[in-house]
């Protein structure tokens, strides 16, 4: 695969990223631990290699799976998780769990199932994860 070559849904996830966090390039670049003018070419199309896609996925906490296919690296697969549901299981991936813990998100995940088809979304609305 080209390096000049650009997967456009890439760029785009890190326009959209960016703006979620209120970050400018030279913030994504210091959480990655990249050099900024990276991040620029990046933001213009340039395809990031997987060591640095990496790199952006711990710092962020964003699945790599997903980074991946959006930088043309893999092909999407049937499986592949929304954007949204990827973001958390690379969160889920990333705790230390302790017996403590897992029984904490087991028991506010129960509650979010027992909750969802009776709170209409409008109403469970969170920062950060709007749709625009």
């Amino acid at each position: 695969m080209d390096n000049a070559s650009p997967e456009p849904s890439y760029s785009a996830w890190m326009l959209a990223e960016m703006r979620r966090r209120k970050w400018r390039q030279a913030d994504f670049a210091r959480a990655a631990g990249l050099d900024v003018s990276m991040v620029s070419r990046w933001l213009h199309g340039r395809r990031p290699d997987p060591a640095s896609l990496e790199r952006v996925a711990v710092a962020l906490g964003v699945d790599l799976d997903t980074l991946l296919t959006l930088a043309g690296h893999r092909s999407p697969t049937p499986r592949d998780d929304e954007p949204r549901t990827a973001t958390l299981v690379a969160k889920v991936r990333q705790v230390n769990w302790t017996a403590e813990r897992f029984l904490i998100v087991d028991a506010l995940l129960d509650d979010l199932r027992q909750r969802s088809p009776r709170v209409p979304i409008e109403q469970a609305a969170l920062p950060g994860l709007d749709d625009g």
